[in-house]
């Protein structure tokens, strides 16, 4: 493969993650912003995390899957891989992605459910923005494609319309101490958390003073908030508490979210997996809930059919907050803070009437190699990494466990992700 000039190849797949695969007559290179059927120009740019990479410099010949990004900074930003890829090619490439990891797993009667619905933009409900200078001053914006440089966006049309218009409001008053900014859109309101540089000294309210004046503008209710460190505290009181609204059954339940607990980047996904939770759980008289958040999952499942819920997670925070949302909804629940990389009390979390696994990208390796002892009756498991999935999915099928249903769903529309759900049961 030459070093140096431009090469020819033309873009054989998406890989999971959104690089293009350029095959060439001499070898394959990773690029950004390819779409499946282009035949492009390149820059070698070297072997980067095990794989020879390239710039796309020109297009040949474009795919009949290539749309032109609504987005003006989509060659550069990272916050999306698949801006180029017209809407309904990006369903079947991700449900491709998902069917290929999990295929050793199907049999016949293995029910598919590739992803139904078409992303639509302003849907993403939570987002961290970096601080970056430029000559027009401070802005807030998104990494670059595989560097720590901030692209400034003069919008962003994936995330929901109340984030970009308060990251647009206040980017240019930052006090100069905040690095980053989180935003969580709920149901009822948001929580906007300011971050610190590490390191940095804990700053007064005062120096907010210009960014309060704007929120307190707004008519959607924000609680904002201050991290600094290992301390994070409310910088407006008396302290909001903001909700989640999810299906139940029938019928649909509040739980509280505070600004730092895990929620999916998509409500309407979420609800998507909830329902799914439902269809295939039945109504059980003992969840256990691994890897439990908040309670999201288990809580909605349980205030439906009165179940028993035990559940851990590893973060103490969210514990407290299923804990309380378990007494706000009357459900019979035990939670525990647990470190799940390292296992279960086995005897505790055993003969589950259903066990959820919603483990994070590295996977529940610990948890699925004790599966055999745990031995719960059904096993529904939720991936935001299908690689990490597929190897926790080997471990279950090796321990007796039977795929009896395995879908897609699109949460992060015109990202490189794409979450698995799959439903086991023993054989």
């Amino acid at each position: 493969m030459p070093e140096t000039g431009d090469l020819q190849g033309r873009v054989e797949q998406l890989l999971p993650g959104g690089e293009a695969l350029v095959r060439m007559t001499d070898g394959v290179l990773l690029a950004a912003n390819g779409v499946p059927g282009d035949r492009v120009v390149l820059a070698d740019a070297g072997k980067r995390r095990g794989a020879q990479r390239g710039h796309i410099t020109g297009l040949l010949e474009a795919s009949p899957m290539r749309i032109k990004a609504d987005c003006p900074v989509a060659a550069e930003c990272g916050g999306c891989a698949l801006q180029y890829v017209d809407v309904g090619a990006q369903a079947d490439i991700k449900s491709d992605w998902v069917f290929k990891q999990f295929e050793r797993f199907v049999h016949a009667e293995t029910e598919w459910m590739p992803v139904q619905d078409a992303p639509l933009p302003g849907m993403r409900r939570r987002a961290r923005w970096h601080r970056g200078e430029d000559e027009a001053g401070s802005f807030l914006g998104f990494h670059s494609r595989s560097s720590n440089r901030v692209v400034r966006a003069p919008l962003c049309a994936i995330v929901h319309a109340d984030m970009d218009a308060l990251r647009l409001a206040i980017e240019s008053i930052l006090p100069p101490v905040i690095e980053s900014l989180r935003m969580i859109r709920l149901y009822d309101g948001m929580h906007v958390v300011f971050e610190t540089g590490e390191g940095a000294e804990v700053p007064s309210t005062e120096v907010f003073a210009a960014c309060l004046d704007i929120i307190r503008q707004t008519e959607l209710n924000i609680q904002p908030w201050l991290r600094a460190g290992v301390v994070l505290r409310p910088l407006i009181k008396p302290v909001q508490v903001l909700h989640d609204y999810l299906p139940a059954g029938e019928n649909w339940v509040e739980l509280a979210v505070g600004p730092e607990d895990f929620v999916q980047g998509h409500a309407a996904g979420n609800v998507h997996i909830l329902r799914q939770i439902q269809a295939w759980a039945g109504k059980p008289k003992r969840i256990a809930d691994l890897f439990c958040g908040i309670g999201n999952l288990s809580l909605p499942l349980a205030a439906s059919c009165g179940a028993h819920v035990i559940g851990a997670d590893v973060a103490e925070s969210s514990i407290r907050a299923a804990r309380a949302n378990a007494r706000s909804l009357g459900v019979q629940a035990e939670f525990e803070a647990l470190n799940l990389f390292d296992g279960v009390r086995e005897e505790h979390y055993a003969g589950a009437d259903v066990l959820l696994l919603d483990p994070p990208r590295k996977g529940a390796k610990a948890i699925c190699k004790a599966m055999g002892r745990l031995m719960p009756e059904k096993i529904i498991m939720v991936n935001c990494d299908i690689a990490a999935g597929a190897r926790d999915a080997e471990m279950l099928h090796a321990r007796g466990y039977r795929m009896q249903a395995l879908r897609a769903l699109d949460i992060f529309p015109f990202s490189g992700h794409v979450e698995a759900m799959s439903f086991w049961t023993r054989k």
